[in-house]
């Protein structure tokens, strides 16, 4: 007689940005589990343009053998330089542990794609519209689609960003259980970290032809060194991607006296590049340079949104990864790093391991970008207070390359042992 194969432990991810097609490369590896992956959009893409990834994720890049389409990317520093003036000063340069590796985000996105093994499936055109978790807790969760379809699984993996609908339910659940047990202070944190935050920072992205700015400055910093150019409440980050073929440019606006408070406006609005030239004008000549390639381009505004730090990323079966977890400010370079380092039990381990590095990421990148835009640092030309501020910056990325991700997967694997050994 054949024996009757047992059935897969099945895991529905929702959300196939970085973070969520990491972790189904990972998941799909396993032939005992079956891997679901939920794109709420029409087709699978990313949005943005430059990422930078450092000694921590391309470490964990390695592991997964992703690393051979990408390494001739790295460069060793970051060097960062006082702008709003005519005539810049250099502030000092950040030096990597191993480098900074400069993406395209739709490039590093189609890779993962690319790389899914045929044991995951894939689904686009399924936005979530709510999860049920039955109990007894051993029973599927029910997921129920916009479009009426429905599906079940064993694990749900909230990667669907910042207006997460699984957070959005997840929190729900966990604060009405809160007022069940008169728990009235509880319930009220709960729901306050559903909805995102404005940070105060708006972020003009846009990609220019690395030609356009070579012809006006062939020899340009940028193309030997990922610079970000510093001034008051205004700074912008440049390097080239794409193999060289374009510049990624990040200039930033900040009005920290508006953090925490609702962005009512559209997240994401194409501008007139003439605004941003403005915000510029004043900015030493390579600075502007950079600037003065975008015209005719297409330049998007971002307003920079986070969540408020959750009390745990899971709840019984139902996890969340990347920005669904811990959304937080772009100026540690770390955003999709930290979405690609991620049952009851080992869901509650991986609470307890990543939430409190995703908040010190978290609170280093806020941190960065005060820094960045000069604010509450006593900047005002050169000298000792401009070395006194690359160090600050300096001290700030130290953990990328003083952290082992590995040491985080040892603990992680010593809790789950510990854990299932006191049940034996």
């Amino acid at each position: 007689m054949h024996q009757q194969a047992l059935p897969k432990f099945r895991v529905a991810i929702c959300g196939g940005g970085i973070g969520g097609l990491t972790l189904a490369f990972c998941l799909s590896q396993c032939p005992d589990l079956q891997v679901d992956l939920y794109e709420a959009t029409a087709r699978f893409s990313e949005v943005g343009a430059g990422i930078g990834m450092w000694w921590r994720t391309w470490s964990i890049m390695k592991t997964l053998r992703l690393d051979g389409d990408i390494a001739a990317l790295l460069v060793p520093t970051l060097h960062y330089r006082k702008a709003d003036q005519p005539e810049g000063f250099d502030i000092g340069d950040v030096a990597a542990r191993g480098g900074l590796l400069t993406l395209h985000r739709a490039e590093f996105h189609q890779l993962l794609l690319n790389r899914l093994s045929p044991r995951c499936q894939t689904f686009t055109g399924k936005r979530l519209r709510h999860y049920i978790q039955p109990i007894p807790s051993g029973a599927p969760i029910q997921l129920v689609f916009q479009d009426g379809s429905t599906a079940s699984c064993d694990l749900l993996v909230g990667a669907d960003g910042l207006r997460s609908v699984v957070r959005t339910l997840m929190l729900r659940g966990q604060a009405k259980l809160a007022d069940a047990r008169s728990a009235r202070a509880e319930a009220v944190r709960l729901r306050d970290c559903i909805q995102p935050r404005w940070t105060g920072v708006l972020v003009y992205r846009v990609l220019i032809p690395a030609e356009r700015l070579r012809l006006i400055a062939p020899d340009h910093r940028i193309f030997s060194v990922p610079t970000q150019y510093l001034g008051k409440n205004r700074h912008l980050m440049a390097y080239p991607i794409s193999h060289g073929r374009f510049v990624n440019v990040a200039a930033f606006d900040v009005q920290y006296n508006k953090e925490g408070s609702l962005f009512t406006d559209p997240w994401v609005a194409e501008v007139d590049p003439l605004n941003v030239k403005q915000l510029y004008s004043d900015f030493e000549p390579e600075a502007k340079q950079i600037v003065d390639c975008i015209d005719g381009l297409q330049v998007n505004q971002w307003a920079v949104n986070v969540i408020k730090p959750l009390p745990t990323f899971v709840s019984d079966r139902v996890a969340l990864l990347g920005d669904a977890a811990h959304a937080m400010t772009p100026f540690q370079g770390a955003g999709a790093g930290q979405a690609i380092e991620t049952l009851h039990h080992s869901l509650r381990i991986y609470s307890e391991v990543r939430r409190p590095l995703a908040y010190q990421v978290a609170e280093r990148s806020r941190r960065n970008g005060t820094y960045f835009a000069l604010h509450d640092v006593g900047v005002d030309g050169a000298g000792s207070s401009l070395t006194e501020l690359g160090r600050k910056i300096q001290q700030s990325f130290d953990w990328l390359w003083d952290s082992d991700p590995a040491v985080d997967h040892r603990r992680a694997i010593d809790l789950l042992e510990r854990e299932l050994s006191g049940r034996l």
